[in-house]
């Protein structure tokens, strides 16, 4: 930290109770619904954390309500600011998450110390299998030819951390071989956007926002899914393809990438938020990433904000932080833009 910095920052903490992450729509319920695992929140948790963080000197600015199951905390802290990350896992706050049924996400944020602000995202970049889509869309083309178990073996593997990124997709891209060229035609009726997908992006980009998707899918499905929900750019794997043959009497897959495109590992995921923020003449810490693999941990790690959303167990454990919700929308909580969905 240089001496220009302000040593004082706010510590964003927000509840989310499980049994609204577990539902589809939790606007559904009765705004006036009480939630005694919330109610407890407010001097309980401040205790708790002034130990975890200590000795930085911490004070609670605020408590509120913000939505039904949903509630958050503001402090204000000083140096030495303590690691976001590792606090989500200190045992005390796990064991109070499991106490009182929650999820909690952790958010530190420079500002002067009596005034509440958010983290001023301008940027947010996507995964797209698994976070802005329900499917994982390899798994769906081996479908169609009918080998979606040995390549969902790979592509679960592959998720949690088990096998590098790139040997899965080229073990995986391999088995393909044969797949008719046209087949985003129909993969695109049987795809379904994440609930909450779209009014997450029509809010970010009422605000100001640019979004991305950065996938290591396929480039046929990025750039639809970016036209399908307005996004402003879209990056992924490009498949080479192939003229008919006598063993394959159609245009088809050839089973490997485009040479001339980079393949989207995690470094480049990574590298791509980068990108944007350099070219947008933004930092890192007014940036959100979002997404669910093993793949998309760096990206996670170098923005601002990082949320594994819905992520496999062992991204959840290694992420920045982590949300398991129903709604893409409550992403928006912890921007302070729940209240502006469009």
């Amino acid at each position: 930290m240089s001496t220009n910095e302000d040593p004082r920052a706010q510590l964003i903490v927000t509840f989310f109770a499980i049994s609204r992450l577990s539902q589809s729509s939790p606007s559904a319920q009765s705004p006036n619904a009480s939630d005694p695992q919330l109610l407890a929140c407010d001097n309980a948790f401040s205790s708790l954390l002034g130990s975890c963080v200590s000795p930085a000197p911490l004070s609670l600015l605020s408590h509120r309500r913000r939505a039904p199951g949903v509630a958050q905390s503001v402090f204000a802290i000083s140096i030495p600011f303590p690691d976001t990350t590792a606090l989500r896992h200190d045992v005390s706050v796990t064991a109070f998450e499991a106490s009182h049924n929650l999820e909690i996400v952790f958010d530190l944020v420079p500002s002067s110390l009596y005034v509440m602000t958010y983290r001023p995202i301008k940027l947010a970049v996507f995964d797209m299998d698994s976070t802005l889509i329900n499917e994982e869309v390899i798994d769906e083309l081996a479908r169609s030819i009918g080998i979606t178990a040995a390549v969902s073996a790979i592509t679960a593997r592959a998720m949690n951390g088990e096998i590098e990124f790139a040997e899965s997709l080229r073990q995986r891209l391999a088995l393909l071989k044969g797949v008719k060229a046209n087949v985003w035609d129909d993969l695109r009726s049987s795809i379904t956007v994440a609930a909450g997908a779209r009014e997450l992006i029509k809010t970010l980009h009422d605000h100001n926002v640019v979004t991305a998707v950065v996938s290591g899918g396929f480039a046929p499905m990025a750039e639809w899914l970016k036209g399908h929900l307005g996004l402003d750019h879209a990056f992924a794997n490009h498949l080479l393809v192939s003229p008919a043959t006598e063993v394959f009497p159609y245009n088809h897959l050839s089973g490997e990438l485009d040479p001339e495109h980079p393949v989207v590992v995690p470094e480049y995921k990574r590298d791509i938020l980068e990108t944007l923020t350099s070219e947008l003449g933004i930092s890192l810490s007014d940036t959100m990433a979002v997404g669910d693999g093993s793949n998309d941990l760096l990206m996670l790690g170098a923005a601002g904000l990082g949320i594994a959303w819905r992520a496999k167990e062992r991204v959840q454990k290694l992420a920045p932080q982590r949300l398991n919700g129903a709604m893409m929308t409550d992403l928006l909580f912890l921007l302070d833009l729940s209240s502006k969905l469009s």
